[in-house]
């Protein structure tokens, strides 16, 4: 009877060890700045920034301004765009002034006004004309939305790609339609089909989220949640709630990010699943290299305010 409680009691410390070092995640009381040190020379980089398109106002421009920094450190392959990117009614054409006023003059700091950014349609920019949003790609080339919803595959090493895939979740949460459905086949055809070592999905609203406001969206964790899952992702990265968070469905694989702090914030909340979250204007960088994907919260002055790992 010793001997069985024994293996069972080094079973259990075994597995806690194994998940120690499989998962590490730190908010950090004292930010700290984001300095090429911390990521690992190999690692595929990209950013990712939402709720953002307020004419430079509300931090916007700061936010712009920690890019650039955190750029010179890390420079990202790309930069993923969460939604809600003119606010308050999108844009009407591919001149619209908004161009310049929220986009164009505010993120041209010397380390990224040559990195693309892959993006994903907000509810925000629905008001507007997406189609203009969409044949923008034409006119800017590191403007990447050929469509409402894309992917893109990438190699993250000589051997490894990684696929990044962005969905227009305003249908998706707000209607169950047969309109929607192409949607879903397609997102679950793309996972199901893809063989790249990484999957990601980008969406603009979350999955999990602990602000007062929003909270979570119930459509997508009936039809989405299970498709991550079941093609194994990562992560999931999300904007819509003005504020910065980390959310972690207790027995789920699926890490759930919401990066909306590009510009004006809101109030923020925890709640069960809550690993983070604060309302601070500011941006994700994530890295990956090898079998480890890292993320980092950075706020405006360019300083890291919370790190998770697995």
């Amino acid at each position: 009877m010793r001997l069985l409680f024994k293996i069972q009691f080094a079973i259990i410390a075994f597995a806690l060890l194994a998940f120690a070092q499989t998962t590490f995640s730190q908010a950090n009381s004292t930010p700290y700045p984001f300095t090429s040190s911390l990521v690992p020379k190999d690692a595929y980089v990209f950013y990712v920034i939402g709720d953002w398109g307020r004419k430079g106002k509300y931090f916007q421009k700061d936010v712009a301004t920690a890019m650039n920094t955190c750029a010179a450190q890390a420079k990202p392959k790309f930069i993923a765009s969460t939604g809600d990117n003119f606010y308050t009614f999108g844009v009407k054409t591919t001149t619209d002034k908004l161009w310049k006023k929220s986009f164009e003059d505010i993120y041209n700091g010397s380390n990224i006004k040559d990195i693309d950014w892959y993006v994903v349609l907000g509810n925000h920019d629905g008001y507007g004309n997406i189609h203009a949003q969409i044949d923008y790609s034409k006119k800017n080339l590191h403007w990447k939305l050929p469509t409402a919803y894309h992917s893109y595959v990438a190699p993250v090493n000589q051997t490894d790609s990684a696929e990044f895939i962005f969905t227009y979740t305003g249908p998706l949460a707000n209607t169950n339609s047969a309109s929607t459905q192409a949607q879903w086949n397609w997102i679950d055809s793309s996972l199901a089909n893809s063989t790249a070592k990484w999957k990601f999905v980008f969406g603009h609203h979350p999955v999990y989220s602990s602000n007062p406001l929003h909270g979570d969206t119930w459509a997508l964790i009936e039809k989405l949640k299970p498709m991550l899952e079941k093609y194994h992702v990562p992560a999931y990265f999300a904007g819509h709630d003005h504020d910065l968070q980390h959310q972690q469905p207790k027995g789920s694989s699926v890490d759930y990010f919401v990066s909306g702090a590009g510009s004006k914030l809101r109030p923020s909340g925890t709640y069960a699943h809550t690993k983070f979250a604060r309302s601070v204007a500011g941006f994700a960088v994530v890295a990956l290299s090898g079998n480890k994907m890292t993320v980092w919260f950075i706020d405006k002055d360019a300083n890291v305010i919370y790190s998770y790992s697995k």
